[in-house]
């Protein structure tokens, strides 16, 4: 005749509080057998409870004015946002090439600086194609500020631009980019959309980029 099954012994505890070993008698007890012990362990359970609910309130509160404080943004700050998220953008993208305009690779105007975002058709003049990939490339910051500020420059500049988009890229895109191009009449949730696009293509490229390295 087979014998009956034995019950398993309970496993050795160590309480929390006092650092005792026990043995529990049942699978719910958390300390020893010893009543200040479940008092002092109670206190700490509330009190950790206590602490993840002010975490949890903080983090709303911390939310509700994240939220509040983007829609206080004007559609110009939101503009600037996304501007500055795409230019990141083509400045990771063409990371290690040389300037679109001059080719130069180290430009010692950098000064340790980041190098710039190169518009072909200026933000100024083409706004519909402010946020268009193939409208901008790294571009050295003597480059960048002489098209803007320097009337001989600007065109030096901008023929050396247009020549090195030719070979790299072929006539086709800059028969395109001369255009016409339908205006495009951005609103404050465009922006918001872009800006939130280019910041997680960034990150994505960056990723990719640390993976290879």
């Amino acid at each position: 005749m087979a014998k009956p099954a034995q019950p398993k012994p309970s496993k050795l505890k160590t309480c929390p509080i006092c650092s005792t070993e026990y043995t529990p008698r049942s699978s719910l007890q958390k300390v020893c057998h010893n009543y200040r012990c479940a008092i002092a362990y109670n206190k700490q359970r509330d009190a950790e409870i206590a602490a993840r609910e002010i975490r949890k309130q903080e983090k709303l509160q911390r939310d509700d004015l994240r939220e509040r404080r983007k829609a206080l943004k004007t559609d110009s700050e939101l503009k600037q946002e996304a501007q500055r998220a795409f230019n990141a953008y083509i400045r990771a993208r063409d990371e290690g090439d040389a300037c679109i305009s001059c080719g130069e690779t180290n430009p010692p105007d950098l000064h340790g600086g980041q190098w710039d975002c190169g518009h072909f058709k200026t933000v100024g003049g083409f706004p519909e194609l402010r946020f268009v990939e193939c409208n901008a490339f790294r571009q050295c910051k003597s480059c960048n500020a002489g098209s803007a500020k320097y009337g001989a420059k600007a065109a030096s500049v901008e023929r050396m631009y247009r020549a090195s988009l030719a070979a790299k890229y072929g006539q086709e895109l800059i028969d395109w980019l001369d255009g016409p191009h339908e205006m495009t009449n951005y609103r404050r949730d465009d922006f918001i959309r872009i800006r939130d696009e280019y910041r997680k293509k960034t990150r994505e490229l960056r990723k990719r980029q640390q993976e290879a390295a």
